[in-house]
């Protein structure tokens, strides 16, 4: 327990390499397991893992390299990240899996109900990247640095020089004025626990090949559309779209063109909120996920 939250012990698992995570206990009968995004990790997830747990168990994982997992020589790209979400699914998952994914997370989380299909009963995808749609633009600030992410040589000196000169706490809270629609809606115990970990991460020799591994799979996916059209067509599991009107990384108008194409699929926009939702408005997001995870049930 720490301060107003319930924050289980860090667990690991070895997956050719450690992977740490948290539990929040809960019925066997149905896991959700929660997946960070890009620079992210499962700190993500715990405003909602106590609540959720009423639900089923509540797995939040750092993907190798982020968080708390070391890469230990394991690839960062979004296929290497998805086999380690698959193993680890399969060892430490009970009754049926929802993989929750954020931003890059939801990525995964498509990757993974597509490549292996009973693996996962449902998918819910949380200010998740999608394809680009007419209607909207990612923020400016966000283009010119996913630019500069993508330029061989360029890319690793500017995510280097930006970690060397820039503060963790100051860097953090930059970070929340992005991601979140109002960095105010942050509980400041969440923002102290992204710094302390920021703080740790901060020597290690790994964090910008990770980051820039990870990052330019997704632009490399995101030039791909044919690829990314058969990624969703392939999934063939139930899927909770829950996005932000006022995400400037993901515009609402990327994840509503995919609804309109996809009608099975179940979406709720927030008209106050950025890219974080479940961060932003932990208990209206733990409603959506539990009303639509009822109709499961009963459709089961």
């Amino acid at each position: 327990m720490t301060g107003d939250l319930h924050i289980p012990e860090l667990r690991t698992v070895d997956l050719g390499g450690e992977v740490a995570y948290r539990e929040w206990e809960g019925p066997p009968e149905t896991t959700f397991v929660m997946v960070h995004g890009l620079g992210g990790s499962h700190l993500s997830w715990l405003q909602v893992g106590p609540g959720l747990a009423g639900q089923g168990r509540v797995l939040a994982l750092d993907l190798p390299g982020f968080g708390r997992s070391p890469r230990a020589g394991r690839g960062s790209g979004l296929m290497d990240l998805r086999r380690t979400l698959s193993t680890f699914i399969g060892e430490k998952a009970t009754g049926t899996v929802i993989v929750c994914g954020n931003s890059m997370g939801g990525a995964l989380a498509i990757l993974q109900a597509a490549v292996e299909p009973d693996s996962v009963g449902g998918i819910v995808l949380s200010g998740s990247v999608f394809p680009w749609a007419k209607g909207g633009l990612p923020h400016p600030a966000v283009l010119a640095t996913f630019a500069l992410y993508d330029s061989a040589g360029l890319g690793e000196r500017f995510v280097a020089a930006r970690a060397a000169a820039i503060d963790p706490a100051r860097a953090v809270h930059l970070s929340f004025r992005i991601i979140a629609a109002d960095v105010r809606t942050i509980p400041e115990q969440i923002i102290r626990l992204h710094i302390a970990l920021a703080r740790e991460r901060q020597p290690d020799p790994d964090a910008v090949p990770t980051f820039l591994e990870a990052a330019r799979s997704l632009i490399r996916l995101g030039k791909r559309p044919a690829v990314v059209a058969r990624a969703m067509d392939g999934v063939a599991c139930p899927v909770l779209v829950l996005h932000g009107r006022r995400d400037r990384l993901v515009p609402a108008a990327f994840a509503e063109a995919e609804l309109r194409s996809r009608p099975a699929w179940r979406g709720r926009f927030f008209p106050d909120l950025g890219h974080v939702p479940q961060m932003e408005a932990p208990g209206r997001w733990i409603t959506e996920v539990a009303d639509w995870n009822a109709g499961l049930r009963r459709e089961s």
